[in-house]
């Protein structure tokens, strides 16, 4: 049964390992001068981490009731109620653009925007953080379809790489071999 709070994705520990990724991809440049996709936004937590420390983000996050039953946060708040929680943190934040859909879906989109701005190339982006299901399947083909958005010296992160989550481990390891780094928060980073 569903209950009527929201769950904790970022308390003050997990949030720390969050901005230990952050710190690691300032080791390769400016992340003010960056700009990223979040796959899976939740209640907008991270997304607000992310925009304190990244030029811009575009969060992509259809908010669907029961989208991955492997996910804890599925038990909670319904996610209309998690939708208005994210865009009431959001909403003042100029940095933060949300596109409503699947991940899937919203890779074309993106596509299209890139072409309507005269884009022939897709790399637009200097860092995509994976967090939105979290089985092999859908893992995999984030990393397929998102790996073209990258800037080539860029980053692809994710949540949840941790045996919990099995699928996530090997969707990351059959595409990369290993992470580059995987920090406390169960978050994992590969440099392309």
């Amino acid at each position: 049964m569903r209950k009527d709070r929201f769950y904790i994705m970022r308390d003050w520990n997990l949030s720390e390992g969050l901005l230990n990724l952050i710190e690691y991809i300032g080791e390769f440049g400016n992340t003010k001068d960056m700009h990223m996709i979040e796959i899976g936004s939740y209640t907008g937590d991270s997304t607000l981490l992310f925009a304190e420390n990244f030029n811009s983000v575009l969060a992509v996050d259809p908010f669907l009731d029961d989208y991955d039953p492997n996910d804890d946060a599925c038990n909670y708040a319904p996610f209309d109620k998690v939708y208005e929680e994210f865009i009431l943190k959001t909403k003042d934040n100029p940095k933060i653009e949300l596109i409503r859909f699947k991940s899937d879906d919203a890779v074309e989109i993106i596509q299209n925007a890139a072409k309507k701005l005269g884009a022939t190339r897709f790399d637009l982006f200097d860092f995509v953080y994976i967090d939105g299901m979290h089985t092999y399947k859908q893992v995999k083909k984030d990393i397929k379809n998102y790996l073209p958005f990258i800037k080539e010296g860029g980053f692809i992160a994710g949540h949840d790489y941790v045996p919990g989550f099995q699928g996530v481990m090997d969707a990351v390891n059959e595409q990369f071999g290993s992470p580059d780094k995987i920090f406390h928060d169960t978050s994992w980073i590969k440099r392309v």
